[in-house]
């Protein structure tokens, strides 16, 4: 069995970090904190206690659930914790961040394959998500890493716009879009050439893989008095706000946004 504690792993695994969620069980807290000091038998047998003396219908449970993944001893249990909290408990506030440290852990167990669909999974079945732009980051490493440069730019600029506070998450997605930039040709001399398309600045507020899901957000953005839009692009609706010319004042609304809806609006660039 692969030994590799959770925590441990996550810890390395930077940006992402082990503690994107706060428990709201002061048990659990304390079980998680014991792990960060080295005390993973006395923290592992407090989540134990915990899911043990909790009913599975209970709202708690799917935070015992992360926080059992969280001080796991090995990779396979904390894999196997974090996979039952986005099944199992696929709609509550766990769920998300659940399906990122499956990313996480499966990144650096080497299966791309677990990383690029739970990454998609956050993308396209969670438009409002605080893990947004960190599951861009890794959607993208994994393309990365899988040769498709091409494919990962979008993700790499979606995480560096919408990263906010996360300046460490930022700064690596910037890095990696210097392979971008190395891979994009030089401009034509035709391209300032009459009928050039006029280049604009929206907000992106989600990105959905079901026209259900879009409306939803759609809805949701219309109740607040915004005009939105979806446009299609790889396989996503993509719901959007906004026309602006010049970035300042898409990031304005970006910020608005978030701090009205939360999870992690970005702005992006579309030709007229």
């Amino acid at each position: 069995m692969r030994r590799a504690a959770g925590w441990l792993v996550l810890s390395l695994l930077v940006p992402g970090g082990v503690a994107a969620q706060t428990f709201t069980d002061s048990g659990l807290a304390l079980a998680v904190r014991l792990v960060s000091e080295g005390q993973g038998d006395s923290a592992r047998a407090l989540v134990r206690a915990r899911l043990a003396a909790l009913p599975r219908t209970d709202s708690l449970y799917a935070e015992a659930l992360f926080a059992a993944g969280t001080v796991a001893e090995h990779l396979d249990s904390a894999l196997s914790a974090y996979r039952r909290v986005s099944i199992e408990y696929g709609q509550s506030p766990w769920a998300d961040d659940a399906l990122l440290r499956v990313a996480q852990l499966s990144f650096a167990a080497r299966d791309l394959g677990t990383v690029r669909r739970s990454t998609d999974r956050i993308l396209m079945d969670y438009p409002f998500s605080n893990v947004r732009a960190a599951a861009a980051y890794w959607a993208a490493r994994v393309r990365l890493e899988e040769g498709q440069v091409a494919e990962a730019c979008p993700y790499l600029q979606q995480a560096a716009d919408s990263a906010g506070a996360d300046i460490e998450l930022a700064n690596r997605a910037r890095y990696y879009l210097q392979r971008c930039r190395a891979a994009t040709p030089p401009p034509a001399d035709t391209a300032a050439a009459a009928g050039t398309p006029r280049l604009v600045y929206a907000v992106q507020a989600a990105a959905v893989g079901s026209a259900a899901a879009a409306d939803e957000a759609m809805r949701r953005l219309a109740d607040a008095g915004y005009k939105t839009r979806v446009v299609r692009e790889d396989g996503l609706f993509k719901v959007r706000v906004g026309e602006f010319t010049t970035r300042p004042q898409a990031q304005a609304l970006q910020a608005e946004l978030r701090t009205k809806f939360g999870g992690q609006p970005f702005v992006v660039e579309e030709r007229r």
